[in-house]
């Protein structure tokens, strides 16, 4: 069975380069920027078919210009049927 991985990150990144990582993280495919403040933190839901996929899309978050951490702060996973069950 295909699993469905989310997880929730904070990555802190540099108030002037901001914008800019902002819209690099955005590009990065599973990615969604859920939140961010003036000082630099920004939450990112992430969605993958595996961990190691979420760990990879961490790594390509981390070395995006300005972004200074990435920390994973909560991991779902489930098999991708079921999610597809919960949804209306």
């Amino acid at each position: 069975m295909a699993e469905l991985h989310i997880a929730s990150c904070v990555a802190r990144v540099r108030p002037e380069a901001m914008e800019d990582a902002i819209s690099r993280i955005e590009l990065t495919i599973g990615c969604d920027i859920s939140a961010r403040d003036p000082i630099g933190k920004v939450v990112i839901v992430i969605e993958g078919t595996s961990t190691g996929a979420l760990l990879d899309q961490m790594d390509a978050i981390r070395k995006i210009p300005g972004v200074l951490n990435v920390e994973m702060v909560y991991q779902h996973a489930e098999e991708e049927s079921v999610m597809k069950e919960l949804l209306p």
